[in-house]
């Protein structure tokens, strides 16, 4: 089974006040970092090889690179396109903010090349994620929850590559989508409104081509 998350801020109080994008991707960040250290926690209780070392961290960019795939996706569906490119763009940088102070911490590593090879990790993994189809009806997410498996099986011990499709696909990745979701209906559902700056004031995107959707394919996210 799957560790469930911990109860964290996920709806807005104040429902008259106008939040941005980034705002959003805040809080969305926050829970993808949760969901990586619960996931690992749980592959480690189920056996697992994944101790404190550059694998760990391994794991868990390739786990976290996944879920705001995850999160895009449930943003195109409940925000405008200039509102979710924001979105998108500020929880990747914030979770490569967070990688690299925790594993710098924790190594002794420079943070930033840490933080800009999550950001290059992100965008090298989003043409191919790019490629499949991501619906809200149960079920029509697997084919990401396999990608991010076949990514996975590179970041594990040796020994452990046989079982880690399983373990993500039947119990960790499912938990982790169910989790977005309601994050994101909560903090969409609470807001007053959405305001996105203009497009001229939005200078860090736009996001790699994603089906079905209207967007330039050569302009990754940069690292500054």
């Amino acid at each position: 089974m799957s560790t469930p998350l911990r109860r964290t801020k996920s709806r807005f109080f104040n429902k008259d006040k106008a939040r941005e994008p980034a705002t959003l991707a805040s809080v969305a960040a926050f829970t993808a970092w949760r969901l990586g250290l619960a996931t690992i926690k749980q592959m480690r209780s189920a056996q697992f090889e994944i101790e404190a070392s550059p694998q760990y961290f391994e794991v868990l960019r390739e786990y976290l690179v996944f879920l705001v795939q995850v999160a895009d996706r449930l943003a195109l569906a409940r925000l405008s396109l200039p509102e979710r490119r924001q979105f998108t763009v500020a929880m990747v940088k914030r979770l490569a903010e967070l990688v690299a102070e925790n594993q710098s911490r924790l190594l002794g590593e420079e943070d930033e090349p840490i933080r800009r090879g999550f950001i290059d990790l992100f965008n090298q993994r989003a043409d191919d994620y790019a490629t499949l189809d991501f619906g809200e009806e149960e079920g029509q997410d697997v084919a990401f929850m396999r990608l991010a498996s076949v990514a996975l099986t590179a970041s594990v011990a040796p020994q452990d590559r046989a079982w880690v499709a399983d373990q993500v696909m039947s119990f960790e990745a499912p938990a982790a989508v169910k989790a977005l979701r309601k994050v994101l209906d909560n903090l969409v559902g609470t807001a007053g409104a959405i305001v996105a700056p203009a497009d001229e004031d939005t200078v860090d995107g736009p996001l790699p081509e994603m089906p079905g959707v209207e967007a330039p394919v050569d302009d990754p996210i940069p690292p500054e």
